[in-house]
């Protein structure tokens, strides 16, 4: 028995995540070159069945002869999930003879059942192979056209499965590096403080609500290579020239432009414009080096930057190449630098110590005042003492009244321990 249900997806060069529904006969578009996957149930889930094979366009048959692993078989590879109760199916590298009606066939000892699927070009929505370069510890953005409500989702080729890396599904338009950004006719990826790890094939494209089925979109190959660096740091007012070198196949159109992005960024001057000077940036090339001059005049705070040197690509398949990468920073001289590298930590780092060094001197005077009077009162003490304990040496006259003692000069100074005293008695 035999239903036939038209289920079109629009897939281009893609391979299919793996958690994708099996879809019963189906008609499947796909891109010339391209990649498909497309899976089928078995017709009774409870049932064995003896064999599985997939008849081709060409009526050529390929059987299944193993289970739970990948089979290879040219450019088609099989896979019979007896977990999931359904085989699937991959063709590689499409070519005008894949295009047609496929059949899974299903055979027990009493009968058989048949899956149909037919694959069909579609060229509106194919998108040929985008290369794009990237630059190591710089930015990149990579752009999807598409103009719907779907949702959209991003992933990269690891052997037949893509892994998701960004989906609107689940909310997911942030992971690590990754930034994924929705306008009104596209969806855009930016991977940020590019490596070599970032390398590799791309594919972003969409999928319906109900979840019925995916369809890539574009495929992208990311490549990532080194580019020269050039830092540099002005003052308000003064002129910069510098030069980058490019190689012999470069594009013809030569252009620098601003932004933390080259595949985004803000072009300022190019070799196509009849006039290179725009006042504040002008470009010379001279071929025969080939190098481009760039002189930026009078700079501001404003211009500090990231500035690109490369070349527009006359490739539609292909990114633009880039050569040279400069970084200016645009300060107001040596007495602003100064002040404006002060920060709040170290204000307040000041402010404790000053504070500390003010409680010490405080301690210190406290100290100073308090060991002082300590040596004036011993000193007082001590005198008082010493007049107590001569008193007591010498005899008093009878009487009663306070005594007075004025120490005289001694009439021998040879003789240190001895000493006269005239003394007065109030009666």
């Amino acid at each position: 028995m035999r239903s036939f249900l038209l289920l079109i997806l629009l897939l281009m060069a893609g391979c299919k995540d793996s958690s994708e529904q099996s879809v019963e006969d189906s008609e499947v578009k796909r891109c010339q070159e391209g990649w498909v996957e497309f899976t089928c149930k078995y017709p009774k889930q409870h049932e064995t069945y003896q064999s599985i094979s997939v008849v081709t366009p060409k009526n050529t048959t390929i059987q299944t002869t193993k289970k739970d692993v990948w089979e290879n078989k040219g450019r088609v590879s099989l896979y019979h999930d007896t977990n999931n109760k359904n085989l699937r199916v991959v063709i590689k590298q499409l070519e005008p003879e894949d295009f047609g009606d496929y059949t899974c066939k299903f055979t027990r000892r009493d009968s058989s059942s048949d899956h149909k699927v037919k694959l069909e070009v579609e060229k509106k929505m194919c998108q040929r192979q985008f290369n794009q370069t990237a630059y190591r510890t710089a930015t990149t953005t990579i752009t999807c056209d598409y103009t719907g409500n779907k949702y959209k989702f991003f992933s990269k080729q690891n052997g037949l499965i893509c892994e998701d890396i960004l989906s609107t599904k689940s909310s997911l338009k942030l992971n690590g590096t990754f930034t994924l950004t929705e306008t009104n006719s596209s969806f855009s990826v930016s991977i940020s403080n590019v490596s070599s790890h970032d390398a590799g094939v791309y594919r972003c494209g969409v999928e319906t609500h109900e979840g019925s089925y995916r369809a890539s979109l574009r495929k992208i190959k990311l490549e990532v290579e080194d580019i020269t660096n050039l830092t540099k740091s002005l003052t308000v007012g003064q002129n910069l020239t510098y030069w980058c070198r490019y190689p012999n196949s470069a594009p013809i159109n030569k252009f620098i432009c601003k932004g933390e992005d080259p595949s985004i960024c803000q072009p300022l001057v190019s070799t196509a414009q009849r006039n290179k000077n725009t006042g504040k940036f002008s470009m010379k090339e001279d071929k025969e080096k080939r190098n481009i001059t760039i002189t930026v005049r009078e700079v501001t705070t404003d211009d500090t930057g990231t500035y690109w040197c490369g070349a527009k690509s006359s490739d539609e398949t292909r990114s633009s190449p880039f050569f040279h990468k400069l970084v200016m920073t645009v300060g107001l001289g040596h007495a602003y630098n100064n002040t404006k590298t002060i920060t709040i930590a170290e204000v307040v780092r000041i402010a404790v110590l000053v504070l500390v060094f003010g409680l010490n001197l405080v301690l210190i005077y406290k100290l100073f005042k308090r060991s002082k009077n300590t040596r004036n009162e011993e000193a007082q003490n001590n005198d008082e003492d010493r007049a107590n304990a001569e008193m007591q040496e010498r005899p008093q006259m009878p009487g009663s009244g306070a005594v007075y003692a004025t120490p005289n000069s001694p009439t021998n100074p040879s003789s240190a321990s001895q000493h006269y005293y005239n003394i007065t008695i109030q009666t």
